[in-house]
């Protein structure tokens, strides 16, 4: 393990250094009896192992992680380290997410054309999907939701690969030198603790939860073929003075034709039923997919990452009291 990242190397150096220095102080108190300098060496060689303990756990537990990691998404994203593949996870539901965006602002366009569809008469004119503003403002919503989730996975994205770059490149290696000694213990401690926690069991505890990404695409694909439902296209600016040409299609999106007799009611929906054409219903489906697909996004990119943050906090919290404490003699003897 030591041998792919730099920053185990570094700690390797620090713990060597550590007890070549801890050795000098024992072997100084002892030829000149200075029993503190030797105790003081004795307590820092203590520290020392400690600090080789760290290293080999470390890299234990990062192959243990890494190992089950790869067997969860190891059809998505290939194998690699447990922050590599959640990245990865996390690239594609961006991916996903947007296809969806561009779907969905499609949509409330086509929406937008036909509740503002005004027809004039003279004397009188109307409005004939008017009470389609309520859906409008529904996607519209929508939309600005799914704008803000694709920020939050980009953000998400970016801090993964801030804590794959450094926690043992950097924060690592530094909380070991802090560590070793005994002015800095504690802050080296904290420093140990947050890069196994940012690193192991922040990523880890996301990708317990179930990735979105199949419910995006589906939800993306539904939308898209409404989107490419001829009958729910917009017509044509040449066919909007053909008032017979406009009267089809009303009567067809309202499913009047499928009750009709009438020539081009038959042949406008030949070879179609009524399941075929429902815009109010087929709206209605949608809507109901969208907000069940956006409340798994929800989960999967606010309250995972929200969720592990708050275990990471209380793990950093409690390894740091235990590495930054001092092993003394006196404490060894009463064990």
């Amino acid at each position: 393990m030591s041998g792919e990242f730099i920053g185990m190397e570094i700690a390797t150096t620090v713990v060597i250094a550590s007890i070549v220095l801890a050795g000098i102080l024992i072997g100084i108190g002892r030829a000149f009896t200075y029993k503190r300098v030797e105790h003081f060496g004795i307590e820092e060689l203590l520290q020392s192992v400690v600090n080789a303990a760290i290293i080999g756990a470390f890299a234990a537990i990062i192959e243990l992680i890494n190992s089950i990691s790869s067997s969860i998404v190891e059809e998505a994203c290939g194998t690699g380290t447990v922050i590599e593949q959640l990245v990865c996870t996390m690239q594609g539901t961006s991916t996903a997410l947007f296809s969806l965006f561009q779907e969905t602002v499609k949509l409330v366009g086509t929406i937008g054309y036909y509740q503002s569809l005004n027809l004039d008469f003279s004397f009188f004119s109307i409005q004939p999907f008017a009470n389609l503003s309520s859906m409008s403002a529904l996607f519209s919503l929508q939309v600005v939701s799914l704008q803000f989730l694709i920020v939050f996975v980009e953000l998400n994205v970016q801090i993964l690969s801030f804590i794959g770059q450094n926690a043992l490149l950097l924060l690592f290696p530094l909380g070991l030198v802090f560590r070793t000694f005994f002015a800095t213990r504690r802050l080296g401690g904290f420093l140990i603790a947050l890069s196994i926690g940012a690193y192991l069991l922040y990523p880890s505890f996301i990708m317990i939860f179930p990735d979105p990404q199949t419910d995006v695409l589906n939800a993306t694909a539904n939308i898209s073929e409404f989107n490419n439902k001829s009958f729910y296209s917009a017509i044509p600016i040449v066919d909007l003075n053909d008032n017979q040409a406009l009267a089809e299609k009303l009567d067809v999106m309202s499913g009047r034709c499928f009750d009709s007799n009438s020539s081009y009611c038959e042949n406008a929906t030949l070879g179609m039923d009524r399941a075929d054409v429902d815009f109010a219903g087929d709206l209605t489906v949608i809507s109901q997919i969208s907000g069940i697909v956006i409340s798994k996004v929800l989960l999967y990119l606010v309250f995972a990452p929200l969720l592990s943050l708050l275990i990471t906090v209380i793990f950093v919290k409690e390894i740091t009291r235990i590495l930054g404490g001092e092993i003394k003699l006196g404490t060894i003897r009463e064990i």
